[in-house]
Order: C-alpha cells, then structure tokens, then sequence
C-alpha cells in the first residue's frame, strides 16, 4: 500500500524480451517500461493496451506461475531502474485487479481476461486495500520494495506509477499452405502427358 506525489526521471524503454518456449516459457515478450513523468495505474493500463510489438496488441502482464514469476525476476530492471515512485522502490503495473468486486483479483487482459488469480505473489499483509488516505487498492504492483522474489502489492486506482510491465502474445505463425485437392497433382501429370504426346506426334510426323 502507498501514496505520494512521484518526481519525474528520464524515459527509458527496455527492448523486450522473450520467455522462449526451448526454454520452457510460453513464447510471449516482456517490456519493463519506464516512465519520465507519473501516470495514474488506469492510464498506464489505456498504455499498455495501445501497444503493439511485432503486430501484437500488448497488455499489462499476466504472471499466471511460480515458473513465469521467476523468468521475470532475471529480467526484471533491478533495485535503482526507476526513480522517483514511492520510497524509490522500483515496482511494476502488472494486469491484476479487484476493481469489479473488492478483494476478487482477476486478470485484466490477455487471454485470462476476467480470470481469477489462480497464482499469487502478494508480500505478507497484502493486499490489504488501503492507500493510507482511505481510498481503495484496486490494482497490483510487483517487485514491490525492490523485491528480487517479485512480491506484489495492491495500488490504488488513481494512484501514481513511472513503470509498468507489458507482455505480448508470441506473433501468430504464417497462414499454413492450403493443401491441393487430390485431384490437381493428377491433372497436372495428365497435361504434362498430354504435352509429351503431342511432342512425339509432331516429331514423327
């Protein structure tokens, strides 16, 4: 839980980075995005969505597993890649909220929109729903207190952020090529016979 003003800092934009499917992961990229100016969790939501990265619409990221959370923690910015959010801590949007019923945390884009949390990784105490000015906590941060195991915390909803993690879905594989009917290669092969015979007429003739 948190309030305050945030200061700006400079704008830095992470190259995203791939969970390959070799390696396990779901074939989706991750891009830890760094504001230079505070935006409200909603706007960094409206961001996150007009996203596109190699024709992919992207979405504030859904960590659905304990595996996914620990591929994001080795290429999460670290302690220090954002300045300027509450007691510096360098914690991210990600795609969780309540904010249709209090204390039912749903994925909020993606595939596993409108699905409950079936994996979370709250710190202890969290969520608790409280911002300190008796506001509600409608959506969820990770890394908070600069956490290397990646532990959220619920936010408010016009609460400040400068950093937001979007994830897109892995760009859709070329259209495959549609089979010929069983019947082309055979009239294919009947012309090309065709042709030879003609060929042979015309050379004895």
């Amino acid at each position: 839980s948190f309030a305050g003003t945030l200061a700006l800092t400079t704008t830095a934009y992470a190259a995203p980075v791939q969970w390959d499917t070799t390696a396990g992961g779901n074939g989706h990229w991750y891009d830890f995005v760094v504001l230079d100016a505070a935006i409200t969790t909603a706007q960094a939501e409206g961001n996150a969505e007009s996203s596109v990265f190699m024709g992919e619409t992207g979405y504030l990221a859904t960590i659905t597993s304990a595996a996914e959370q620990s591929f994001l923690n080795t290429i999460w910015p670290g302690v220090g890649s954002v300045s300027g959010q509450f007691l510096d801590y360098s914690y991210f949007l990600i795609g969780a909220s309540d904010r249709d019923t209090e204390g039912s945390f749903e994925w909020i884009g993606g595939s596993e929109e409108g699905d409950a949390l079936g994996y979370t990784n709250f710190k202890t105490g969290e969520p608790n729903n409280n911002n300190g000015s008796g506001g509600e906590e409608n959506y969820v941060v990770a890394w908070w207190e600069d956490s290397a195991l990646g532990l959220w915390n619920d936010v408010g909803q016009s609460d400040n952020v400068l950093a937001y993690l979007v994830e897109y879905d892995e760009p859709s594989d070329m259209a495959p090529a549609v089979p010929l009917p069983a019947s082309l290669p055979l009239l294919a092969f009947g012309l090309a016979g065709l042709g030879f015979m003609k060929r042979r007429a015309r050379m004895t003739s």
